[in-house]
């Protein structure tokens, strides 16, 4: 009689490595649940497909198999490929016991935390963050976004928790791409997109013709969070997450939210919120992070997308001359330096679109 398999592991038909493209039946074995949203769930598991080589743990991400148009998460994972993304190594689809139903698994490379996690690991103990960890971070996450932006991919829902890390390490890599999407120039797309904290000012007044700008912003967003231990701007309704933002910018100004959604007619914030000028609220915020961090901050959360620095020139800035300098980190619990991952071996393609920029991206041996 053969041994039923139990509800945390089944075979699935049609295991596709998304290196070799070769497709073939495989034991899937779940043993931990490590987290869920409104997408699906994500397990952790190994595969094998003798009972003899066991592969991973990867993360295997089950969303419902839409039928009526293919998942672009799946499409943008299977092109995607560079250090600081999460790299797909297997995709298949498999009927789920509990309700019937067909769902895409999408097992991924495992990485021990999220960078949200160790944020609140750091807050909870009432530490900060040490400012080299925040550098390091920080650079990985825009050296990620120079890749997808140079693809067209936006993330579209860059925050803390979609970011996964490996503390011992320091090595970083964006994932959850449930939300992304190659944007076509003057192709308009939903503006209700990122979640509340990250939304970039033009999504929050509706402006539909947005850039992958909206994922500098997100990105800012995560920096401030890694420097003062909480999310920057806590609005408790979309606009009032506006009003949070205008707090510390001063209020929109006419210009930017006709060019955001000529139709808005929601409150403008007139009246500034602050006194002061908006460098010393910054300064206020996150001196800790120095002069060069203040700047770069400043640089990155502006109203204006065009204004935002790009990923290139994020490398560029130099609040990261420290990683080039001194190419080691203490890890968390660690007294003794361990060496930074490898943060500079940009391939052809990278270099091609950090262009002229690259005596100031490139540590100067």
């Amino acid at each position: 009689m053969s041994q039923t398999p139990r509800q945390d592991q089944f075979i699935a038909n049609d295991v596709t490595s998304n290196s070799s493209n070769t497709t073939r039946p495989m034991l899937v074995k779940e043993y931990k649940k490590i987290g869920h949203g409104a997408f699906g769930t994500v397990v952790q598991a190994f595969l094998t497909p003798d009972n003899n080589k066991w592969y991973g743990p990867f993360a295997i991400k089950k969303v419902p198999a839409q039928t009526e148009y293919k998942s672009r998460e799946l499409e943008i994972l299977r092109i995607a490929e560079h250090p600081n993304v999460v790299k797909l190594e297997y995709f298949f689809t498999h009927v789920s016991p509990q309700d019937n139903k067909v769902y895409q698994h999408l097992a991924m490379e495992c990485l021990p935390e999220t960078l949200q996690f160790e944020i609140h690991r750091y807050a909870s103990n009432k530490l900060e963050l040490p400012l080299k960890h925040t550098k390091l971070y920080t650079y990985q996450v825009a050296r990620g976004m120079l890749y997808l932006h140079a693809l067209g991919i936006c993330h579209r829902d860059v925050k803390p928790s979609n970011v996964l890390v490996d503390p011992n390490t320091g090595v970083l890599k964006i994932c959850d791409f449930g939300s992304a999407k190659k944007l076509e120039q003057n192709q308009p797309s939903i503006s209700y997109i990122c979640s509340r904290f990250y939304r970039a000012p033009e999504l929050i007044v509706g402006c539909t013709q947005y850039t992958t700008q909206i994922d500098i912003w997100g990105l800012g967003c995560v920096m401030g969070e890694m420097l003062i231990g909480k999310a920057v701007f806590q609005g408790q309704e979309p606009l009032l997450q506006l009003r949070e933002i205008s707090k510390l910018l001063g209020p929109p100004d006419k210009k930017f939210l006709f060019f955001s959604n000529p139709s808005y007619d929601g409150p403008l914030f007139s009246k500034p919120l602050f006194t002061g000028t908006v460098k010393e609220r910054f300064e206020k915020h996150f001196g800790q992070a120095g002069s060069d961090g203040v700047d770069l901050m400043m640089k990155i959360l502006t109203y204006e997308p065009e204004r935002r620095l790009s990923p290139r020139r994020i490398l560029a800035h130099p609040f990261f001359d420290d990683l080039k300098k001194e190419r080691y980190f203490f890890p968390r619990g660690h007294t003794q330096p361990k060496c930074l991952p490898e943060l500079f071996d940009f391939t052809p393609f990278e270099m091609q679109v950090i262009g002229e920029l690259a005596p100031e991206v490139q540590p100067q041996e």
